[in-house]
Order: C-alpha cells, then sequence, then structure tokens
C-alpha cells in the first residue's frame, strides 16, 4: 500500500515537472494593442454609457495597470508581453493640442511602448512638428510606405519593419499609414512627403522577413477595417493585422480569406484595449486568442506613476475645461457613415448660424466623440471638435452644390455587419440595418444643414441624388449663388474635395467651429430632443432605442 502511494506520488511529480517544462518552454507573446488613442491620456465618464451609469473608463493609469498585472500573473510569466500602438495618437484632447503632441511621446515612453506606426493626424501640427517631437522618443516607430520627396527616402525617425524574438520564436513586425493621409490632412502639413500604396512594399517585406526565419507576421496598420481587409486578401504570409483608423472595435478576430489572415481593432481613445494571445510553440501551427477589454478604472484601479504623470499635464487645465456650457437630454452621436447624424446636424447648424451662411456642411470624419446626456462642458465640446479648424464661406451656385454632395455621397458602400450593428446600439443608440457608406477615398461624407438629401449608394456613382431641397423644402436653383459655410480644411481641398481651393469668391472667419459650437450650445441651453433628419440614405434603415 505505501509503495503504491509512494507510485503515485512520484507520477504526480513527473507530471507535474513535465507541465511546468512545457510552460517554461512555451513560446507565447501577449500582445497590448490600442489605436487612435488621440491624446485621451486621463480617465474619464463613459460617452457610451446607459442614462444613469456613472462608469468612468479609459486612459493611461488604467491601460499600464492591466498590463502591469499581467506582468504580475504567475500563467503569464514565460510570455513576452508587449505594447502596441496603431497610429493617430496625436490630436484629440486640449492638453495634446497645447503640447503640439509631445504629452504623448512622454506617455509613449513612459508606457514602454514596443513600437508604433503613424496614423494621418500624427502630421495635424505639420510633419517639421513630428521630427521635432520624435527626437526624444524611446521606441520604434515602424512604417513601411511613408517617404521624404527630398531624398526618396523613409524618414530618419522611422524604419520599415522589426524582428521581436522570444524562446527561439520570430515575430516580425510591418508598420503602414493610410495614404489617405495626403489628401486628409492639411496640404502643407504633408508637402514633404509621399504617401505610397502599401500593397507592393508590404508584399516584399513579407518574403524577405520569411526569407529571415521569422515564425509570425504582424501588420499593424492604420489603414481602417475595409483596407486592411483588402490588404488581407490581396496579400499571402501576414498572419495578423492589429489595426486601426476607423476606431473600429473588435470583440472577435475576423478571419480573412483566402489567407486566413486575422484581423483585430481596438477602438479608439483609450477606451479599450485588444489583448492578442499568440503561442508559437508550434511554430507551424500558430493559436490565438483576442480578449478585448473595457478600461474600467474601477475594475481594474490606476497606476500611481502614470498617474501622477497625468497629473503633472492636466492639473492647470482641469478647471477651464469643467465650465459647463448647456445641457443636452439626449445622446448625441455622429451616426453610421452614409446616414443621418444628430451630432453633425447640431455643429453644421452652429456652423451656418455664426458665419452667416445660406447652408453648411461639416464633415463626417471632423466628429470625434459623442455627446452624453446631461451637462456639455468646455472639454466636452473640445472632444467634438478638437482641431483648430475656422469658418470659411464660398459662393457656390446651386449645380456646384448638387456636384459637390454627389461627390460626398459617391463612395463605396457596403452591407452593415454584426459589429457594425453593435457599435450603432452602442455609440449611436440606432439599430441599423442595410447599406452605409465606406469612410474613406475618394470623397468625405459632408452632412448638411440648411438642405435635406435623399440619395441611392446602389446607384452609379455622382448620379444617387434623388432629392436635394432646402430645409423649407424648396428645389436648388441651378444658377442661384449661395453662401456655403465650410470649415478651412474642407475649404482648402482636404477630404479629396480639390476643387474648392480654387473657388473665387471666398471669406475666410477667424471663428474657430469649436468656438461656434460652444457659443450655440450656450444659447440653446437646453437641447431637449435631437435635431430633425436631414440625410435619407433609401437603404438604410435606423430606429433609435432611447
Amino acid at each position: 500500500m505505501n509503495h503504491s502511494i509512494r507510485y503515485l506520488h512520484q507520477l504526480s511529480l513527473l507530471v507535474l515537472f513535465v507541465f511546468l517544462a512545457i510552460a517554461a518552454g512555451a513560446a507565447e507573446f501577449v500582445i497590448f494593442h490600442t489605436s487612435d488613442t488621440h491624446g485621451a491620456i486621463s480617465a474619464r465618464p463613459d460617452p457610451n454609457a446607459k442614462e444613469g451609469e456613472k462608469r468612468i473608463i479609459g486612459g493611461f493609469a488604467v491601460l499600464r495597470n492591466l498590463i502591469e498585472s499581467y506582468r504580475a500573473n504567475p500563467a503569464h510569466q514565460n510570455a513576452r508581453i508587449m505594447y502596441l500602438d496603431s497610429g493617430d495618437f496625436f490630436q484629440g484632447t486640449p492638453i495634446v493640442d497645447r503640447t503640439k503632441g509631445g504629452v504623448m511621446i512622454d506617455f509613449l515612453n513612459h508606457m514602454n511602448v514596443a513600437a508604433v506606426t503613424l496614423g494621418n493626424h500624427e502630421f495635424d501640427y505639420t510633419y517639421q512638428n513630428l521630427v521635432e517631437q520624435f527626437k526624444s522618443k524611446k521606441f520604434p516607430v515602424i512604417c513601411c510606405n511613408v517617404f521624404e520627396k527630398m531624398t526618396g527616402m523613409l524618414p530618419e525617425f522611422s524604419e520599415p519593419y522589426r524582428i521581436y524574438t522570444h524562446q527561439g520564436r520570430k515575430i516580425g513586425i510591418i508598420g503602414v499609414d493610410t495614404p489617405e493621409t495626403a489628401t486628409i490632412t492639411f496640404e502643407k502639413n504633408v508637402k514633404d512627403l509621399i504617401f505610397c500604396q502599401p500593397e507592393p512594399i508590404v508584399t516584399n517585406l513579407v518574403k524577405l522577413l520569411r526569407r529571415s526565419g521569422v515564425d509570425f507576421i504582424i501588420l499593424l496598420s492604420h489603414l481602417g477595417y475595409d483596407g486592411d481587409l483588402q490588404i488581407a486578401r490581396e496579400i499571402e504570409g501576414i498572419d495578423l493585422i492589429l489595426g486601426g483608423h476607423t476606431h473600429r472595435l473588435s470583440k472577435e478576430f475576423t478571419w480573412v480569406p483566402p489567407y486566413n489572415t486575422a484581423v483585430a481593432h481596438p477602438g479608439s481613445s483609450c477606451e479599450n484595449a485588444s489583448i492578442v494571445h499568440i503561442d508559437l510553440t508550434d511554430r507551424n501551427e500558430p493559436v490565438l486568442r483576442l480578449e478585448s477589454v473595457l478600461l474600467d478604472q474601477a475594475t481594474i484601479g490606476e497606476h500611481p506613476a502614470t498617474k501622477a504623470l497625468e497629473n503633472s499635464y492636466l492639473d492647470e487645465l482641469r478647471a477651464e475645461m469643467e465650465r459647463v456650457v448647456g445641457e443636452t437630454r439626449v445622446h448625441l452621436a455622429r451616426g453610421v457613415s452614409g446616414g443621418d447624424s444628430p451630432e453633425g446636424s447640431l455643429i453644421a447648424d452652429a456652423m451656418r448660424k455664426h458665419s452667416g451662411a445660406d447652408f453648411a456642411f461639416i464633415n463626417f470624419g471632423g466628429i470625434r466623440q459623442p455627446i452624453a446626456a446631461g451637462p456639455i462642458t468646455v472639454e466636452d465640446v473640445f472632444l467634438v471638435q478638437p482641431f483648430d479648424n475656422v469658418l470659411e464661406v464660398i459662393e457656390m451656385n446651386g449645380f456646384m452644390i448638387r456636384d459637390l454632395l454627389e461627390k460626398s455621397y459617391s463612395n463605396e458602400f457596403r452591407e452593415i455587419d454584426s459589429t457594425d450593428q453593435q457599435t450603432s446600439i452602442e455609440q449611436n443608440r440606432t439599430n441599423a440595418d442595410g447599406l452605409k457608406l465606406v469612410v474613406g477615398p475618394p470623397h468625405g461624407i459632408l452632412l448638411p444643414s440648411g438642405l435635406n438629401i435623399t440619395y441611392d449608394p446602389t446607384l452609379p456613382p455622382m448620379k444617387r441624388i434623388l432629392q436635394l431641397t432646402t430645409a423649407d423644402g424648396k428645389e436648388l436653383e441651378a444658377e442661384k449663388i449661395y453662401t456655403v459655410a465650410l470649415n478651412d480644411y474642407v475649404a482648402a481641398g482636404g477630404d479629396g474635395f480639390t476643387h474648392l481651393r480654387d473657388l473665387p469668391n471666398r471669406r475666410k472667419t477667424t471663428i474657430l467651429v469649436r468656438d461656434a459650437l460652444i457659443k450655440h450650445i450656450e444659447e440653446l441651453q437646453l437641447i431637449d430632443k435631437r435635431p430633425e433628419q436631414r440625410v435619407f440614405n433609401v437603404k438604410l434603415r435606423e430606429t433609435f432605442i432611447d
């Protein structure tokens, strides 16, 4: 009997030893991934929380606490833990604007980020500013498709790829920025750069990395979700795409045929983090697992050192930003791309009123955050309109306005998928079904004030508008001259509307769009209902759920 017990004891020890040996030899990478953080360094009330909830989310102090909890967990003691970011860490909050992005270099250094790629908003304060800010970075910038015109080379601060090793396994990371940056950023900010189509460059780099013995290839991408799907379909050899740009939140992988490439996006504004587990113990059969974690302050807590860094930047700014300018009883969001936009209508109304124009348009991509029901602060408005864009008024006849809007509503369309539906419920408070427009080239989507637009996205481009009337139901007169208010980014040819820069009769004001919105909300005092619908997509069905 004692002999049997001793044998079972020895056997259990052997099994435990084998298990520990296997665990110790496991080649696991744990990757924390963010994108489009837009200077959101601190926790704040959840803009998408349901009425009555007081959830505080986001910020780097919460993210670091989450990462450190994994480092301290014995289950991950043999994993290589890394933090990656897919760009657009500049632009979006008062502090990142005041420091021209410098605060984000400080925070990314502090977070020991393993690598970042570039997003379009890194160039918002000019390329020269980016070069200067990157002088203090302590992390690699990986981007293979942005070149200097003068030299034909990558900028000195960037590299096309980097290889990371662990337990004898190699992961190669290639970085890409959207080539749209050339048209969705002020031209003067990127005049010294060339933004190339990434496919041929990435194809060659994938081959190079495979020849170098890399076991697993990650594309750290700022192409947007649809761009990621396209490159996944076209290029063999990419195992995982960690993407950004379109602020999509993935709670599970999208597996893209024909090469079975995994795609994941982490959302935006440092509200969520993706955690990707990559087990390369068998290099021929990688095992992937995705977690999407809401950065809930109450659940995760905040890292004291990161919180201290946050306070060193924000203490002086908080009093100014916390001033209440109005109140809303309804949740205001920018909506489904190609559909109506209650928040866009509010902004466009402010632009029209404070410019004195007949009509106004705000670009869909220029609306950055929803406005939650409750008091509206200066900071809330800043998060909605972080750009220092001013109002510009251009004279156009009715034919030119219709042509402008045909361009705007001629983008590709696609069916709303299950992730879109969930996002619409959480962010827009709508059940959505049908067809949406793809955000991106060739043109931005313009949201109106003073006009109603009815269109069919399945009709040929430039022939989609079924009806275009003024707010009081009158048809536009083709030869009549109207005044149109835009932000100076669009007026200067941004979002693909290059023809606008050549229109001669124009008036550039000194009024920031953000300031016009603050004044408009102060004048309204209380917003008790959403603005009336102005955009009617006949292939999109939406119903509010609140």
